[in-house]
């Protein structure tokens, strides 16, 4: 009998996949990151770009799965040291599931995953006359360990992703989306023998206008 239901199971599914319209394409997105968590308040958003390839599986005319697989780069910025930029290279891939609310708008969401491949922390400290250096080197310091948390970042983030898009012509879709993480960036911070580590609870938070081009 198991075997019977594995069997249906097997012929539904290729039944479901060969019944499915696919479509390859390539996207394009003008990302705004910035960060969500503990102490993050003085964190604007950064311009960045994503950029990939995406497949669309059409089950019918309203439903489709739509899984995308792009190179991410993001940037934060901290409006209170103008200097210091959070920089990072990341593979993202989204699982959008779609529904069409009318033939041409619709409205996407999905898990999201993603690696995070290299990334960068960089404070420049302002130049300081040596009469005003013995009474502010105390807080140059203290903002440079601050910033320094932010130099090792977690590989794994997992979050969720939703938007709305338009589809302009037949093989060009434009959207506006939202992605969250759940899971936080960086890496624990050993605060010495005596504090031990610390959680650093960071989550990356993200806009992003984009299309996608469907070439097949």
């Amino acid at each position: 009998m198991k075997r019977i239901f594995l069997t249906l199971a097997l012929v539904f599914g290729l039944v479901a996949t060969a019944a499915a319209q696919v479509n390859v394409g390539g996207r394009l997105a003008v990302t705004m990151s910035t960060f969500k968590g503990d102490q993050t308040d003085d964190f604007s958003l950064g311009l960045g770009f994503n950029a990939g390839v995406a497949a669309k599986y059409s089950f019918n005319q309203m439903f489709a799965a739509v899984p995308e697989l792009g190179v991410d780069f993001r940037r934060v910025t901290n409006s209170e040291a103008d200097d210091f930029t959070f920089s990072a290279w990341v593979l993202q891939i989204p699982l959008m599931f779609r529904a069409n609310l009318t033939p041409q708008f619709y409205a996407e969401a999905g898990p999201s995953i993603a690696f995070i491949l290299s990334s960068e922390a960089d404070y420049d400290a302002p130049e300081i006359d040596d009469d005003k250096l013995a009474a502010v080197q105390g807080y140059i310091g203290s903002v440079i360990n601050e910033f320094d948390m932010y130099k090792n970042t977690n590989t794994l983030e997992i979050g969720i992703a939703a938007g709305l898009g338009y589809t302009v012509i037949p093989n060009l879709d434009v959207n506006f989306r939202f992605i969250m993480g759940f899971t936080n960036i960086f890496e624990d911070v050993d605060m010495g023998p005596l504090v031990g580590k610390k959680e650093i609870d960071v989550q990356h938070m993200q806009f992003s206008l984009g299309a996608t081009y469907w070439f097949l």
